[in-house]
């Protein structure tokens, strides 16, 4: 349950964010794949950014293949913490897709 909470709070993101184009996974091993907007390029660099802007604000985020950032929680999260994740991650993507012009 914890797992589909926290996918449909990262597909909600991607609602606003142009970057976040694809969010998948099974239970709470979830992956989001980023894309440079109206493109098919993989947002490499973007996603390296965002993994060490995150850190930088609390949140830890592995990347994963070419542009794809995977969320792996402990077991006994709750939405609490995932709805701060989520708060980080929305910021730091604000923050970066202005630094880049996608905004």
């Amino acid at each position: 349950a914890t797992g589909e909470y926290l996918m449909a709070g990262l597909r909600k993101l991607s609602e606003s964010h142009p970057t976040l184009r694809d969010v998948r996974g099974v239970g709470l091993m979830i992956g989001a794949e980023f894309l440079v907007p109206g493109s098919t390029f993989p947002a490499s660099k973007f996603v390296e950014e965002l993994e060490q802007l995150a850190f930088q604000k609390g949140l830890l985020i592995l990347s994963c293949g070419a542009s794809t950032i995977r969320f792996a929680p402990p077991l006994v999260v709750g939405e609490h913490e995932c709805d701060v994740a989520l708060e980080i991650l929305d910021a730091c993507l604000s923050e970066l897709e202005a630094k880049h012009g996608y905004a």
